[in-house]
């Protein structure tokens, strides 16, 4: 195992001694870790980085934080098996970060439903979850259908999945293990509503633990309140995007449609995070250490050097360029 010595972040998988790391024993009453399920940004499918998601672990209690496609097998993969998550927090109805929600909600479902049990999973997120969980439901449906055709005694998957609509910054949850805080980023400029005709919100998340704070940005451009949000956090897990030299954002746009490749590079641009405005953000919150995730960039053998000097221009704290099921644990500060 190793370990962050300044904030006691161990890493248990993945790295090596970089970044400050040295060997420890960490021994603490509390168990909270942090695995990083998906590290790609972005709706592609990539050989080597799943979709965005994370999970949360405190002491034997998961919390997945968005569910892109291929989150099902992370999460078997990070010994923490569909039918063992019970509580979701989406931070935004993009579909590289809940694309995988619904065959993750159909394992859960079928899983727990061979073994008798109908215990229900609790669906958070902003504006529209109500109606994302609704519409995988309907997906299911069928599936379900002919499943209980043969096996009756399943239960019906309406009863175990229970969304929660989240429309204000604030605390919002606190199940006596964590408390999570809600506050709406910079990701969405362009207004949209849903079909409740609620504006659509991206959100980022504050979770305080018995070992320290985490915050997850999900998706934003520069923003006050995700820097509040972050005030004094242990570990900032931040999206960063770094743009090509050429045309930012719109590498893989044909040069044909200029409108098309406009508007993709003002969106990256405007709304997410580049290496220097994630320092910016770190800095500002006084963060202690900054794990990259949601990772945007064009291949290269320099990137993870180049992401960190971009953080490191302003934030001097540590610096973890993030790769999938990377698994750390906060042990708490000394």
């Amino acid at each position: 195992m190793f370990k962050i010595a300044a904030i006691g972040l161990a890493l248990l998988a993945g790295m090596s001694s970089q970044n400050g790391l040295a060997a420890t024993a960490g021994n603490e009453p509390h168990e909270v870790s942090v695995v990083l399920l998906g590290t790609k940004g972005g709706p592609t499918a990539d050989p080597e980085r799943s979709e965005p998601a994370n999970l949360l672990i405190v002491d034997g209690h998961k919390y997945l934080i968005d569910a892109g496609a291929g989150v099902a097998r992370q999460l078997a993969a990070a010994d923490a098996p569909p039918p063992s998550i019970h509580t979701i927090f989406l931070t935004h109805h993009h579909l590289d970060h809940t694309a995988g929600l619904e065959p993750l909600m159909s394992l859960n479902w079928i899983g727990n439903g061979l073994f008798g049990k109908d215990t229900p999973v609790n669906i958070y997120g902003p504006p529209a979850t109500d109606h994302l969980v609704h519409a995988a439901l309907d997906y299911l449906s069928t599936s379900q259908r002919i499943f209980r055709a043969g096996i009756p005694s399943l239960p019906d998957s309406r009863t175990m999945f229970v969304p929660h609509v989240i429309d204000r910054d604030g605390p919002f949850f606190d199940d006596g293990t964590v408390k999570v805080t809600a506050a709406e980023n910079t990701h969405f400029s362009h207004p949209s509503y849903g079909p409740d005709g609620k504006k659509d919100m991206s959100l980022s998340y504050r979770f305080d633990t018995p070992n320290g704070s985490i915050v997850f940005t999900g998706d934003t451009g520069p923003s006050d309140a995700v820097a509040e949000l972050a005030k004094g956090a242990d570990v900032l897990v931040s999206e960063v995007y770094l743009a090509p030299r050429d045309q930012p954002g719109a590498e893989s746009i044909s040069a044909a449609n200029k409108a098309l490749r406009d508007e993709l590079a003002d969106h990256m641009m405007r709304e997410h995070l580049s290496p220097e405005e994630v320092g910016k953000l770190a800095a500002r919150a006084g963060v202690r250490t900054v794990i990259l995730t949601h990772i945007v960039a064009a291949p290269s053998p320099d990137l993870a050097d180049e992401l960190v000097r971009g953080v490191k221009t302003y934030f001097h704290g540590n610096v973890i360029v993030g790769r999938d099921l990377m698994r750390f644990e906060l042990l708490g500060r000394n």
